[in-house]
């Protein structure tokens, strides 16, 4: 397989992931994208902080911040080619994206050192897990959807999300206890 378009597979499988978890959290996502342009990088962008107010729980909502950041690693588990460049790009970008939410968790009061942070990244790592397996199929779904379109907006992210997606107690997965 050429070089592009696997690194475009990669890549949207990893983001795809992320979206879905950013879905199933309750968290909005204003765009998801594998084609890089001068005007905007390839990626996701979604504000989970903004979600703060809604949520009543810094603790949950910061599980699920983790499990957000997560998710996409634990896909790129299963790559036997090597890492793509803009796979790497992705896993530094969720690296800062992991060390704002354990500042965040400082910030908020939940923790009092990002040390004491590592009860929230296992609770998200866990989440992230048990809804790998329980989303794969939409997870490849929308990866091969990302990867036709390139780039598709919030509000069309949503639509194909609602249209594609079975339905699940995100709560229920939440507190289940296997992985």
């Amino acid at each position: 397989m050429p070089e592009n378009i696997a690194s475009q597979q990669q890549s949207a499988k990893h983001l795809a992931a992320r979206a879905v978890m950013a879905y199933r959290a309750g968290f909005p996502v204003a765009l998801l994208s594998v084609a890089s342009s001068s005007e905007r990088p390839s990626g996701i962008v979604c504000d989970w902080k903004g979600q703060r107010d809604s949520f009543h729980n810094d603790a949950k909502l910061l599980g699920r911040a983790f499990a957000f950041v997560y998710v996409g690693s634990i896909v790129d588990q299963a790559i036997s080619d090597p890492i793509s460049d803009d796979l790497r790009k992705e896993l530094v970008s969720d690296m800062s994206s992991a060390l704002d939410a354990r500042q965040t968790a400082v910030d908020w009061g939940v923790a009092k050192a990002v040390t004491d942070t590592n009860p929230f990244a296992h609770t998200g790592y866990k989440l992230a897990s048990r809804l790998m397996r329980t989303d794969q199929p939409l997870i490849e779904s929308l990866a091969r959807e990302l990867k036709s379109q390139g780039t598709i907006e919030g509000d069309a992210l949503r639509k194909w999300l609602d249209a594609n997606a079975s339905p699940l107690n995100f709560d229920e997965l939440e507190t289940n206890t296997t992985y």
